[in-house]
């Protein structure tokens, strides 16, 4: 871990699944991203996953100092170690890499960026739905029904922190806490991780967690 506080840099990206941008958003995706874009069989899906990963591609290269299409993704799973999958970490074709990830739900999307690689990071949003079945969901134990939400959204931030994939088990709390921080244990990770609720649109709930309990975080509104 750096010796100085990281900062967390967290921004709430308004999706519009039509318009002019979003066609010029496939031609920065890469092989990956377009395979994916080319699995969703509705055309509004499909705008909207090159809309957000063009946003998302925009904030990495505005932090790496480079054009959208020239930001590149390496995967290490956190659980095995392979580097053919996991959680993808952004870098620069001069090797600056960061620790950022990326959640989208309904008209929103959360992107997350730490400039210090070493300090992991993981984002969820998710739509709050009334009357969800909370049934069978190791994660969520019972509550009002945003508040299940906000439980999800902290177990798959800590998920997505970890890079260690979906888990019957699901996180554990450690039951300590360090200020808006919460530790946890997450199946699969030997370490120890953190996670906090940080603002969001009217109708969603999230989370950030983090592999640092000393960071800060900034959240604002992603205009373009």
């Amino acid at each position: 871990m750096s010796a100085a506080e990281p900062r967390i840099r967290v921004w709430t990206v308004r999706v519009q699944p039509g318009g002019a941008e979003h066609d010029d958003a496939y031609a920065v995706l890469d092989e990956v991203e377009r395979a994916r874009v080319a699995r969703f069989r509705r055309e509004t899906d499909r705008r909207r996953y090159a809309g957000t990963h063009l946003a998302y591609r925009t904030i990495l290269g505005q932090r790496l100092g480079v054009a959208p299409h020239e930001v590149r993704f390496r995967r290490l799973c956190g659980q095995c170690g392979d580097e053919g999958h996991g959680k993808p970490t952004p870098f620069a074709p001069d090797g600056t890499a960061l620790s950022a990830s990326l959640s989208h739900s309904g008209a929103y999307a959360l992107v997350a960026v730490c400039d210090e690689p070493d300090v992991p990071v993981g984002v969820d949003i998710e739509r709050v739905r009334p009357q969800m079945d909370w049934a069978g969901i190791p994660c969520v134990q019972g509550g009002r029904n945003t508040h299940g939400f906000e439980q999800w959204t902290r177990a798959e931030a800590l998920i997505k922190a970890a890079g260690t994939g979906l888990s019957r088990t699901p996180p554990r709390y450690t039951g300590r806490v360090f200020g808006p921080w919460r530790a946890a244990r997450v199946p699969g990770s030997e370490r120890e991780w953190f996670v906090r609720s940080v603002h969001s649109p009217g109708g969603y709930a999230a989370s950030l967690a983090s592999g640092d309990p000393r960071a800060g975080t900034d959240v604002g509104t992603w205009s373009g």
